[in-house]
């Protein structure tokens, strides 16, 4: 019997298996696919070259530090998002695009990794033996049993059966809530959390044309568009060549709704041809089109996807904790505290779920407790947390995501704050062996890793609010440059609601090593 049975093969999965592996547990890695990766999916252009992204391309390294590390580690290069230009607004069909200059670029620091995002999955799967994949292998139900997981599971017309000590469904949630059937049944709020997450991006369809050189550039523009017009078949577009533009190329991303892209299948290529066309001129009329829509996807997109409108992911802390005794967890981009439906989020999933399945033992100190590196630590975290607040509120902006741009911005500023917090804490969990016995099932050491963040999520509103009060940019929303009452109020309730998980979730790491040692 494995240790552990992950379902779902993408990010999330490919480095929790890994890392579960080279820790010495055994691994059975499971997917409905017949590849790996996922939603990170490279799609062959047919010339060679390396796979266009069918799915996510951009990571911004200051606020997404664990995907930069990740490609580090792999030794995998990136290269910068071409932003250098100006960007084409088209608001009338009628009319010529506006060119308009957008100060720091609309990708404000995005990155895109050298080959593709396959080149990561290739590297994270080359570790894995083939007896620790079973694709193809389609999950039907989950049922709860002494002291094991035991999965049913459709392949080849056949249904299998796995059992594992532990489960990690690495899955969009709301699939599971649809298509998955638990024994015994999931308590109501935990269902409702699976059903209420969307998928970030999968009711979406993308666009990448292949040209023979890049002649947007050559005409002073950056590759990026956005289309606002009732009439738009690509509502954003972008510059998709490669490092050095040897392979020049345009994406975008399709404004219209999955049951109108059906409707219209047969035509997509002349409308996309044309609409191009009309952004950058007769050039654009020839490239070769590559498209690939999610919606399609049953193992990406959900009903409730494709009926409801796209929203970013905020999952429920319920689905962060572990279920039936500690047998059962989730896993999945969609799960994570930070970057929830970036490659960030699968990685910050696969982190919290390494953490809760091989807790580090605590043993005896080789030096002094690390408070004082712990400490030094938070403190400049604190201090760039304004910075950092002020790049996702840029990269919203920028993206023109402007629904609650505030709370949103300080939401992942936090996030990303506590989530550095938790991996510093698992490193210098030796160092505070026999620091004290628990009391009321909270660790002896808790209030002292908490104390350095004692008035931060006061001290980094203000910080926000401040900037908010002199951005240029935010005079347009008069709600986000001055806050109302109510506002302030749902921040706070916001930010409340993340501390008390990351309080939480340092317990809970803190008591699990006790255990183990």
């Amino acid at each position: 019997m494995p240790d552990v049975a992950i379902v779902g093969a993408g990010l999330c999965g490919l480095v929790l298996a890994r890392a579960l592996r080279a820790r010495g547990q055994t691994v059975v890695l499971v997917d409905a696919r017949d590849r790996l990766g996922g939603r990170a999916h490279g799609v062959d252009a047919g010339d060679g070259g390396p796979p266009l992204d069918a799915g996510p391309t951009w990571f911004w390294p200051e606020t997404e530090p664990r995907i930069a590390a990740l490609l580090d580690e792999l030794g995998l290069a990136s290269h910068a998002q071409h932003d250098p230009g100006d960007t084409l607004w088209l608001t009338d069909p009628n009319r010529e695009p506006q060119r308009r200059d957008e100060p720091g670029g609309v990708h404000q620091g995005a990155r895109r990794i050298a080959g593709g995002v396959r080149a990561l999955v290739d590297a994270l799967a080359a570790g894995l033996p083939a007896q620790a994949l079973k694709l193809q292998h389609v999950l039907r139900a989950v049922h709860d049993q002494p002291g094991s997981v035991e999965l049913l599971l459709e392949h080849a017309g056949r249904t299998q059966r796995l059992r594992a000590r532990r489960v990690v469904l690495a899955l969009p949630p709301r699939l599971l809530h649809e298509a998955v059937v638990f024994s015994p049944a999931l308590p109501a709020l935990l269902s409702d959390a699976l059903a209420e997450v969307p998928t970030w991006m999968a009711a979406q369809a993308k666009a990448v044309v292949v040209y023979g050189r890049a002649f947007w550039r050559e005409a002073g523009h950056s590759g990026q568009a956005f289309v606002r017009h009732a009439q738009a078949v690509l509502g954003e577009v972008f510059d998709a060549c490669d490092a050095d533009a040897g392979r020049a190329a345009l994406g975008g991303f399709c404004a219209l709704p999955p049951t109108l892209r059906a409707q219209f299948a047969r035509g997509m290529p002349m409308l996309i041809e044309s609409q191009l066309a009309q952004l950058y001129g007769p050039q654009a009329q020839h490239g070769a089109l590559h498209w690939f829509d999610w919606a399609d996807d049953p193992w990406a997109c959900s009903a409730a996807d494709r009926e409801g409108p796209m929203q970013p992911p905020q999952a429920d802390p319920l689905l962060r904790r572990a279920h039936w005794q500690g047998r059962l967890h989730f896993g999945g981009s969609e799960t994570a505290a930070h970057g929830a439906g970036h490659m960030e989020g699968a990685l910050d999933a696969a982190a919290r779920l390494l953490r809760a399945l091989v807790p580090q033992p605590a043993s005896a100190p080789e030096q002094p407790a690390g408070a004082p590196r712990y400490e030094t630590a938070v403190a400049a975290l604190r201090e760039a947390a304004p910075r950092h607040y002020q790049r996702h509120l840029t990269r919203l902006l920028a993206a023109q995501d402007t629904d609650q741009l505030t709370q949103r911005a300080l939401l992942a500023t936090v996030e990303q704050v506590y989530s550095s917090a938790l991996d510093l804490a698992g490193e210098l969990q030796p160092s505070w062996a026999g620091a004290g016995a628990a009391v009321g099932g909270r660790h002896a050491l808790t209030p002292a890793l908490l104390a350095p963040f004692e008035g931060w999520n006061q001290a980094l509103m203000q910080a926000a609010l401040a900037f908010n009060a002199g951005s240029c940019a935010l005079s347009n929303f008069p709600q986000e440059h001055r806050p109302d009452a109510a506002l302030l109020r749902a921040i706070t309730l916001d930010l409340a609601a993340a501390w008390r998980e990351f309080a939480l979730a340092l317990n809970d790491r803190l008591m699990a090593a006790e255990q183990a040692s």
